[in-house]
């Protein structure tokens, strides 16, 4: 998985790519497979058909959601963050489609392939992802970041999941929720995400020898 830090490094780094097909594609797809945690297969079978909103209890306005087909044909409804909606609008405009996903055919997919509107298969999305993560290592490399990089040159699409799954740890989500987003069949599995953060540890070691020699 990627630390926070590793994280923000992986959007500038998206950030910075020439503004072509590919770049505006994974302008989308980061965000969205970091946001909704979904594994490969779930990521390029969404379909704007699957999107739906419902009102806010609180507060006018609405929340949109994707129904998921996970593992064992098992359904779950997961959160699309307004950042990534606004994100979606903008891919589905670069493809030619109306920015409102409603406003489109329901089988149309969220991830496409470059070129058309016809679904991404799971390998050729994984194979648009790595030269993202191999660019990063690249960069890290030349700054002098080797370990860094070498996380990097070993990334995949899943790390993105994981990822998700880390962060909201850290943030104090409570595990119960983690594991409705993540579609988890047990809670045990998700519990690699709420355990201790071993860099705190560190972290405070490394303020008590720092103590020490003052």
């Amino acid at each position: 998985m990627f630390s926070q830090a590793q994280w923000r490094y992986l959007t500038h780094h998206l950030d910075q790519l020439p503004r072509d097909a590919h770049s505006h594609r994974l302008r989308f797809v980061l965000p969205f497979a970091y946001a909704t945690g979904l594994r490969l297969s779930e990521l390029v079978d969404a379909k704007v058909g699957r999107l739906y909103t419902m009102p806010l209890r609180d507060s006018l306005g609405v929340r949109w959601m994707l129904k998921v087909r996970g593992k064992g044909g098992k359904w779950r409804a997961v959160p699309i963050p307004e950042g990534v909606l606004i994100a979606l609008g903008e891919y589905l405009t670069r493809r030619g489609l109306p920015p409102d996903p409603l406003a489109n055919p329901s089988e149309t997919p969220l991830i496409a392939r470059l070129g058309g509107n016809e679904p991404v298969s799971p390998s050729s999305l994984y194979k648009a992802l790595r030269p993202l993560f191999q660019g990063a290592a690249d960069a890290l490399r030349a700054e002098g970041h080797m370990q860094e990089a070498k996380d990097f040159d070993r990334a995949t699409v899943h790390w993105l999941r994981h990822t998700r799954g880390s962060h909201l740890g850290l943030a104090g989500v409570p595990p119960n929720l983690i594991q409705k987003l993540l579609g988890h069949a047990s809670l045990a599995t998700t519990s690699i995400y709420t355990e201790s953060d071993e860099e705190r540890v560190w972290q405070e070691l490394a303020n008590l020898e720092a103590a020490d020699a003052d």
